[in-house]
């Protein structure tokens, strides 16, 4: 989660729908949602105090319209079908389609706010560089959660011997 308020410093909108996914397919269901909607949080705060986001009613709507995209990208991972349980190579699979489908739901929704309010210019060229910022973060994320998962159970079969 620290990486994922973090992510806020660097990026002006944080890779949401990655640490969505990341949570959704590898913690409780509440966790998940909690973490998301604190990375989403941080986000927003971090926004507004310091990037200066106009408190007007349309940033506001932005803003709540990317917190339950990034909500549905948590609970699209945290279906997590038979196959996803079994082997890592099924787990990462399950993450990579729930990414996928988890980018989809947050884009569309941000898309049918920008047909309503017509703010945002996002063109396809745009979208798929979003998309690949996305799945680079999930990639590394699912990396680093991998490493630690192994290196704890490491540690367990040492300590049992």
């Amino acid at each position: 989660m620290a990486i994922g308020v973090a992510s806020s410093l660097v990026y002006s909108h944080a890779p949401l729908v990655s640490f969505a996914t990341l949570a959704g397919g590898t913690l409780h269901l509440r966790q998940a949602i909690v973490s998301t909607g604190l990375i989403w949080l941080a986000g927003q705060v971090y926004g507004f105090a310091v990037r200066h986001y106009p408190l007007e009613a349309i940033a506001l709507l932005w803003g709540g319209v990317m917190g339950l995209g990034a909500v549905a990208a948590t609970l699209i991972a945290s279906l997590q079908p038979q196959f996803s349980r079994c082997r890592w190579l099924g787990h990462a699979a399950w993450l990579g389609v729930a990414l996928v489908l988890g980018f989809i739901t947050y884009q569309s929704s941000s898309l049918l706010v920008n047909q309503w309010v017509g703010m945002h210019g996002l063109t396809s060229d745009r979208l798929l560089r979003i998309f690949f910022r996305e799945a680079a973060w999930a990639i590394g994320l699912f990396a680093g959660y991998t490493f630690l998962v192994l290196a704890q159970q490491y540690r367990l079969r040492r300590s049992t011997r």
